[in-house]
């Protein structure tokens, strides 16, 4: 008959309390309050925001992230993380227009998303938020912004001579989709452990009697 050994019993334990990573999107359906200076969790991301004393928080349209561009104290940019490597596969956003004084330019490239690995920017893009209150943008990655682990979602002030308001340019953030992601641990019940270390004690009493 095989004897399966107390060290096998326990890392089996162990490993059957883990699972391989995978996909997962962040929707911001738990952001009630108003976070500052606090992260936001949603299936293993953490969400900050860019710059210090800024507040995540759903303004508009509940179950999303209010992103705007200067003036309300609420957030410019969120910072993904997960504690690992992972892609960004994409994400959408309801665009809330801009609110300009005189005549309105062209605005380029206002939304910057960057990625980053061990602290260094690795790739960059930009999008143009639209003018039209109401439409929803939703971005594709594909495969340019994978193995990151960091990623950034900014609107910028836009760069013109024009009056703005400020804010200026507004959005909701949602549906913010990853590859990759682990899951979050799942702790092993005590009494699982206790089995796991007396079945490794056994296996121990057994070796040093064969001995």
């Amino acid at each position: 008959m095989t004897m399966i050994s107390g060290a096998s019993v326990a890392a089996a334990m162990l490993l059957g309390s883990m699972a391989p990573a995978v996909a997962t999107t962040v929707t911001f359906g738990n952001l009630t309050d108003y976070l500052v200076d606090q992260p936001y969790f949603e299936n293993g991301v953490r969400v900050d925001a860019t710059n210090p004393g800024e507040a995540l928080a759903s303004e508009f349209m509940p179950g999303a992230l209010h992103l705007d561009d200067a003036g309300t104290g609420l957030a410019s940019g969120a910072r993904f993380t997960t504690g690992g490597i992972f892609d960004v596969l994409g994400f959408s956003f309801i665009s809330l227009g801009f609110t300009f004084f005189d005549e309105p330019p062209e605005v380029i490239g206002n939304i910057l998303i960057r990625g980053f690995l061990n602290g260094a920017e690795v790739i960059q893009n930009s999008i143009t938020l639209s003018p039209v209150f109401g439409t929803v943008q939703d971005i594709n990655l594909g495969t340019t912004f994978s193995g990151l682990d960091a990623f950034t979602i900014e609107i910028l002030y836009p760069n013109t001579q024009a009056f703005c308001d400020a804010p200026c340019g507004h959005l909701d953030l949602d549906s913010v989709s990853f590859d990759g992601v682990g899951p979050v641990p799942v702790p092993l019940p005590a009494s699982g452990l206790l089995l796991g270390l007396a079945a490794g004690g056994m296996w121990l009493m057994r070796r040093r009697r064969r001995a």
